[in-house]
């Protein structure tokens, strides 16, 4: 089974130690904008706690489609899926 994206292309997910590796690089970048964020201005606390909450719930998705696509090429799923029909 694949697991494909939303993407223009039609482009199968990752594999999952990629994905990992690729969220580790973006929260890297986004923890510092957060940070400057509070420095600016305190008081936007709420909004970025937002922000983080909207973030890591994507980015549990994205592991989620990992896990998914990983599971997917074993060859007992595709049994599971034709019993289930």
């Amino acid at each position: 089974m694949q697991v494909r994206t939303e993407a223009h292309d039609n482009s199968t997910v990752a594999p999952l130690a990629s994905i990992l590796n690729e969220m580790q690089k973006e929260l890297s970048r986004l923890q510092e904008g957060w940070s400057h964020q509070l420095q600016e201005d305190p008081s936007r606390f709420g909004q970025v706690e937002g922000e983080v909450h909207q973030t890591f719930q994507q980015l549990a998705d994205q592991v989620v489609a990992g896990l998914l696509g990983a599971v997917g090429q074993q060859p007992s799923l595709a049994e599971a899926c034709k019993k289930s029909r």
